[in-house]
C-alpha cells in the first residue's frame, strides 16, 4: 500500500464539487442545521465562496487520494500562514465507499502528517459533524484533539420546524443529542 496525494483534475474537480455540495447539504440536513429544501443550494453557494476560482483559488490545494496510482478518494486542504508558521484546515477528506475500512482512512491521515513536515504546516485543524463517530474516532486515534464544541438550543416558541427524531450515523447507531428537524 502507497499512499500519495495527487494534484485534481478539472474534469475530476467538477464531478467531486457537485457530489461534494449534495453530500455537504446531507450532513447539514442530518445534523439539523439546514432543510432539505434549502441544503443544496446553501451547500453550492458556500462552494462558490470558498473556491470562487476553483482549483485555482489561493491557499485551498485539491488532491486525489491514491493507492498505488489508483484514485480512492480526495483531500481539500487550506494552507495559510499565521504568526508561527503556516496552519491547515481540512474542508474535506474523504475515500470512495468501497475503499472505507481497510485502513486507508489511517494510511490517508499519515501521509498528510508527512505533507505537513514537508511544507512546514505546523497545526491541522478539521470539522466533524457529532453524527459521523467513525471519522471522530480516527481523528482521536491520529492525534486530534478536540478545540471547542458547538451546541445548540431551538426554543418551541420561535421553532418553525418540528422534532422528528435523533440522527443515525453511518454504523445505523443513533447519535445522543443530535436531532433533526424538518419543516411543518
Amino acid at each position: 500500500m502507497t499512499i500519495e496525494f495527487k494534484p485534481m483534475s478539472e474534469e475530476k474537480f467538477s464531478q467531486y464539487s457537485d457530489r461534494m455540495a449534495v453530500d455537504y447539504a446531507g450532513e447539514h440536513v442530518k445534523a439539523g442545521n439546514w432543510s432539505e429544501h434549502e441544503a443544496v443550494d446553501k451547500a453550492k453557494k458556500q462552494l462558490e465562496q470558498t473556491l470562487p476560482d476553483g482549483l485555482e483559488t489561493k491557499g485551498h490545494f485539491l488532491f486525489s487520494v491514491c493507492n498505488d496510482d489508483e484514485p480512492i478518494g480526495v483531500l481539500w486542504l487550506n494552507v495559510r500562514p499565521t504568526l508561527h508558521g503556516n496552519d491547515a484546515f481540512i474542508y474535506d477528506i474523504r475515500l470512495d465507499d468501497n475503499q472505507q475500512g481497510k485502513g486507508l482512512g489511517k494510511a490517508a491521515m499519515q501521509e498528510l502528517d508527512r505533507y505537513a513536515e514537508q511544507h512546514g504546516i505546523q497545526k491541522i485543524a478539521l470539522h466533524v459533524f457529532a453524527h459521523n463517530d467513525r471519522a471522530f474516532e480516527l481523528y482521536k486515534k491520529m492525534g486530534y484533539e478536540m478545540t471547542n464544541i458547538q451546541m445548540a438550543k431551538v426554543f418551541p416558541i420561535y421553532a418553525q420546524q418540528r422534532r422528528v427524531g435523533t440522527v443515525t450515523n453511518s454504523n445505523k447507531r443513533e447519535v445522543e443529542g443530535v436531532e433533526r428537524y424538518e419543516d411543518k
